[in-house]
């Protein structure tokens, strides 16, 4: 062992450390005179400590993504954007639709050009291909639990609709619908048709709302006064009209033949015959 400080300087140590590099008596840090280096040498127990802390900074440095200044070059900024993940260009990103996405929601051409500007407004933004297919996912899985919602939401609305026209009509219900069908038919073309199926009030199809098929089937009563339903006949009773009259007859001569299933079978057999099996109105009309 010498005497001399500087062979322990030289060695790699210094007065109060060890050759392994413990602390002995702190002395390597008398030199630091700024307080504020002070304090960050209090935590370490040697210099050894120090230089190993500042390799481990210098390596996770190496490896972080430092967004470049306001006055950075084109190249340092592609550089940057390359190191998020950023293709060169817009069709640069490769994305998928979900899996399992209905038919129905898969975009058609105007949805496939909204979904290249979607593309290139986060290229300009700087988003990286995995921001892009998660913005994506998000997107269609919100639009398919709507779409559910809206379909199970119709379906409740119709059958309320249907429910307060059985309510009001009771036994007629069958008898007012054919009515509205043949209103609809006579004054309605195709697109008349496509309207009742594709227009909503109040989430019910137009065609399946009560206030319309209610009035449709005062229109299809008031023509029935002016001209017959039809001259086809049946042997011995006239015309397929009068037998179905008769037979609604039954509601104040005979309730009980009237609700039997005979009754109401017969009533549906001579309306089909009547009025055929096209759809035209309300939900259950569009299923005669």
């Amino acid at each position: 062992m010498t005497d001399n400080p500087m062979a322990l300087e030289a060695d790699g140590g210094s007065a109060g450390e060890t050759a392994n590099g413990a602390d002995t008596g702190g002395t390597w840090r008398d030199a630091i005179a700024e307080p504020e280096l002070r304090r960050v040498a209090e935590k370490f127990t040697s210099p050894r400590d120090v230089v190993k802390s500042y390799a481990a900074l210098q390596s996770r440095l190496g490896r972080s993504v430092v967004k470049p200044g306001p006055d950075a070059s084109a190249e340092e900024q592609a550089a940057y954007r390359r190191q998020l993940g950023v293709p060169e260009n817009p069709e640069g990103y490769h994305l998928s639709l979900p899996e399992g996405l209905p038919e129905s929601l898969r975009p058609d051409a105007a949805g496939e050009a909204l979904q290249q500007d979607f593309a290139a407004a986060m290229h300009e933004a700087g988003a990286s291909n995995a921001v892009v297919q998660k913005a994506l996912d998000w997107y269609y899985g919100t639009l398919g639990q709507t779409v559910e919602q809206q379909e199970r939401s119709s379906v409740e609305r119709r059958a309320e609709a249907e429910a307060s026209l059985r309510h009001t009509w009771g036994s007629d219900h069958e008898r007012n619908l054919t009515f509205a069908q043949r209103a609809v038919r006579d004054f309605g073309d195709d697109d008349f048709v496509t309207l009742l199926e594709n227009q909503q009030i109040d989430g019910v199809m137009l065609g399946d709302h009560p206030a319309f098929v209610r009035a449709f089937a005062a229109i299809g009563r008031r023509m029935g006064e002016d001209q017959p339903l039809s001259g086809e006949p049946l042997p011995g009773e006239g015309s397929l009209q009068s037998r179905i009259d008769s037979l609604h007859a039954l509601q104040d001569s005979d309730p009980r033949r009237y609700t039997s299933p005979a009754v109401q079978q017969e009533l549906r057999d001579l309306y089909g015959r009547l009025y055929g099996s096209q759809p035209i109105v309300g939900s259950e009309g569009r299923r005669l």
